[in-house]
């Protein structure tokens, strides 16, 4: 179905066209430039210190990238980013899946991969609960983007559930 490259630097180039040719609303950098993009790529943002980026691939167009990071610590976050004519084809659905594959296969110290996103992002949110993630916090006033403060929502997917194909549900009965 997709393919996924690996990103390296000889692909700066793809990058920045494939970055700076659209908007990113629920990217706390939504227009990203040329230079911010060029100095991420030789700083190792992309493909060194523990991050790894992957080309999402359809009909070898690259219609995506996801970007993978912390990866020499127990739990990893990532980025996602998919061309606009793709989006709400349930494609993201797949990418979470195949990077649930991809981390828990390759990096056995890895115990959690953790995904964030704006409380308004609802096809992202959808996604996360889709992909097997489980909603564990919602944090108020805490995702920063264009000089405002928007409410956040967390999603992680643990390795045990991973491994047995289930999804545990937080039950916090606490009110503290």
């Amino acid at each position: 179905m997709y393919t996924y490259i690996e990103f390296n630097q000889t692909m700066a180039d793809e990058l920045v066209e494939f970055l700076t040719s659209e908007t990113w609303s629920f990217h706390g950098q939504e227009n990203p430039t040329e230079e911010s993009i060029r100095k991420n790529v030789a700083n190792g943002f992309y493909n060194e210190n523990g991050n790894q980026t992957f080309w999402i691939v359809d009909n070898h167009s690259k219609i995506g990238i996801i970007r993978i990071f912390d990866l020499d610590d127990p739990i990893c976050l990532f980025d996602l980013r998919l061309k606009k004519k793709v989006r709400g084809k349930g494609m993201a659905k797949h990418v979470l899946h195949w990077l649930s594959a991809y981390v828990f296969n390759t990096y056995t110290h890895i115990i959690r991969i953790e995904g964030h996103t704006r409380s308004d992002n609802l096809a992202m949110r959808k996604t996360f609960f889709n992909s097997g993630f489980v909603k564990e916090a919602y944090n108020r006033r805490s995702w920063r983007q264009s000089g405002q403060l928007f409410d956040s929502v967390g999603y992680a997917m643990i390795r045990e559930d991973w491994e047995n194909n289930t999804k545990t549900i937080v039950d916090d009965h606490f009110p503290y």
